[in-house]
């Protein structure tokens, strides 16, 4: 079950759960939305394709990543970007990413599918939330820092994790390329 807005209230209030910088206006019936950051990394177009499982594959595939107040998302687009706030929760509780529907009915998509924040994210440093954005709609797109663009739902873990390994991305810059190979390479067996 999603937390409700006053269990948010009480563990952001409690530091149980870490929204920074924190707004109360944003706490809605089931969620807490998160504003769009002011850094971006763009994906480059090429004809080759990814080997989306080797070391380093998104090395010549990503520009570098750059801040701006304003952003223009062009049809077909697909750029790497963070949350205003950094998130921290504890092992106990995890987290849902999904649009806010004003920006889903633009064709601007937040997540590409990767919409779960596990337990214990952010616990030992609070870290931006990675946005994966893309340009659906046939016209450009302005967006800017600071604009309302997620819901980050929170349900409480009904057993004990144990000692699961925390997420790659735990404590980095939410720009870092992917780290597909890097996290699986040990437990996946040979590409064909």
């Amino acid at each position: 079950m999603f937390l409700a807005a006053s269990e948010i209230t009480e563990h952001i209030a409690t530091g149980r759960v870490i929204i920074s910088p924190y707004q109360p206006d944003l706490v809605r019936g089931a969620s807490v939305i998160l504003t769009l950051g002011n850094r971006f990394r763009k994906w480059k177009r090429d004809d080759k394709p990814i080997d989306i499982f080797s070391k380093g594959a998104a090395d010549p595939f990503l520009e570098d990543p750059f801040e701006a107040c304003e952003f223009v998302l062009c049809p077909g687009d697909f750029v790497l970007a963070s949350t205003a706030e950094r998130v921290g929760l504890p092992h106990e509780i995890a987290g849902q990413l999904s649009a806010l529907s004003h920006v889903a009915r633009f064709g601007l998509s937040v997540v590409s599918g990767a919409c779960f924040v596990g337990p214990g994210f952010g616990s030992s440093a609070p870290t931006a939330l990675t946005l994966e954005l893309v340009n659906h709609n046939p016209s450009p797109l302005r967006l800017f820092a600071g604009l309302p663009i997620a819901h980050l739902r929170l349900s409480r873990i009904s057993g004990d994790i144990g000692l699961a390994p925390p997420s790659i991305y735990n404590g980095q810059d939410p720009l870092i390329a992917p780290a597909f190979y890097e996290e699986w390479q040990t437990r996946v067996r040979s590409k064909p």
